[in-house]
C-alpha cells in the first residue's frame, strides 16, 4: 500500500462524529455511481493527479463516495477505486449491515450481494464484470473503519483476497 493510502488511513481513523451515522449520510451515490460507470474504461475519466512509489501506483480523485478519502489504486493487481472511512457502530456485523443497505440502495434494485466473509460484502450485477465490496475492520485505535472497493472484474477482487 503506498504511502498516500496509509496517509489516508490513518487520517480517516482521526476523524470523529458526535452522532452514529444513517444509512443516508454513509454515502454519496451519485459519486459511487460515477466511479462504477468509470470501471469500464480504467478509471480513466476520473482519474486526477499521479503518482507512484516502490509499492503502490495511485491517482487522486474528485469522485468521492465515502468519507472523502478515494483514490485510484493499483499494486500487482488491476486498477481499483478504493475508499476508507469510520463506522460508527460498536457492533461489527450492526456496521456491516447498515453499510451494505445504503450501498443497496445506491447501486440499485440491480444488483445483489453475497457475505463472503463475516466483514465483507460483496455486489455484483448480472451482465457486467463490475464488482463493488464493502469491508469492516478494527483500526489500530480500535475504531470500526469501513473500506468501500470498485473493482473492474471479479476476478480483480480475488487477486486481492489473496495478496495478504
Amino acid at each position: 500500500m503506498g504511502w498516500a493510502a496509509v496517509a489516508m488511513l490513518t487520517l480517516a481513523g482521526c476523524a470523529s462524529t458526535s452522532q452514529p451515522q444513517t444509512a443516508a449520510e454513509m454515502f454519496d451515490c451519485d459519486a459511487l455511481n460515477q466511479a462504477v460507470a468509470s470501471a469500464d474504461n480504467d478509471f480513466t475519466d476520473i482519474k486526477g493527479r499521479f503518482d507512484d512509489t516502490r509499492l503502490t501506483r495511485s491517482w487522486e480523485t474528485d469522485v468521492q463516495a465515502f468519507h472523502d478519502s478515494c483514490l485510484i489504486t493499483s499494486a500487482q493487481r488491476p486498477d481499483h477505486y478504493s475508499c476508507f472511512g469510520r463506522m460508527d457502530s460498536d457492533d461489527p456485523r450492526g456496521a456491516l449491515v447498515a453499510g451494505g443497505e445504503a450501498l443497496g440502495q445506491c447501486l440499485g434494485s440491480d444488483w445483489t450481494s453475497t457475505r463472503e466473509t463475516s466483514d465483507r460484502l460483496v455486489f455484483s450485477r448480472a451482465g457486467s464484470d463490475t464488482t463493488v465490496t464493502l469491508e469492516t475492520f478494527l483500526n489500530d485505535r480500535g475504531r470500526r473503519m469501513g473500506s468501500l472497493d470498485v473493482w473492474q472484474h471479479p476476478d480483480d477482487l480475488r487477486l486481492e483476497s489473496t495478496d495478504g
